[in-house]
């Protein structure tokens, strides 16, 4: 389904040394067919509460900070020198006056202004009310669906012993963006602060 589309893979390690306090695992973002690590961050605590570094191929430093400690609506990317890169905004206005409002997060420049919108494509009203959470999420260019936010199948590899055995079993599968056009519409390090936020997001969905 996915091999000629743009998709990113995001991959989640666990580094048995030099770990650092709060350490919660590591996260990389693959481009699926050159197999290439495009970045990658230690997560400590918790994404949407905790100051992220993402360091991208080119060894430069992102990083990804919340509006404020208590209940955030807004994480902030920067790249190098403090510019500011997308900001990913949880409007929770609309989540107030309409409890089954279906944009979970906007990605906005720097002036506010929406780039684009990560929607529950579900049509299933009861679905929506009762939480049950989307197999996927579509991300939205105005009324263009630009990419899908998917479950990837992984690939076969051969385990090596009883852990790698139970942990293939157990998490099969990765989260990964697929680009409907012709190229990745967003760069790695966007891309993987987007899924850290969107998944704490929708934890309990």
């Amino acid at each position: 389904m996915t091999t000629n589309l743009s998709t990113y893979r995001v991959r989640t390690l666990s580094r048995k040394v030099d770990v650092p306090t709060n350490y919660r695992g590591t996260f990389e973002i693959l481009d699926e067919h050159s197999q290439q690590v495009m970045a990658y961050c230690d997560l400590l605590g918790h994404a949407t509460f905790s100051s992220v570094l993402i360091i991208d191929k080119d060894n430069k430093t992102w990083t990804m900070k919340p509006n404020r400690k208590i209940l955030p609506t807004r994480w902030i990317l920067s790249g190098q020198n403090q510019s500011l890169a997308m900001q990913f905004d949880r409007n929770f206005s609309h989540k107030l006056k309409n409890p089954i409002y279906k944009v979970i997060l906007s990605l906005l420049d720097s002036q506010d202004k929406e780039i684009y919108r990560i929607v529950d494509p579900r049509g299933e009203l009861v679905d929506r009310v009762l939480g049950v959470g989307p197999d996927e999420w579509l991300i939205m260019e105005g009324d263009e669906v630009v990419a899908r936010i998917s479950t990837l199948v992984r690939h076969k590899e051969q385990p090596t012993n009883l852990w790698q055995k139970i942990k293939s079993f157990l998490t099969p599968t990765d989260k990964g963006i697929v680009s409907l056009k012709g190229s990745h519409v967003l760069s790695a390090p966007i891309g993987l602060a987007m899924l850290l936020i969107l998944h704490e997001l929708t934890a309990s969905k």
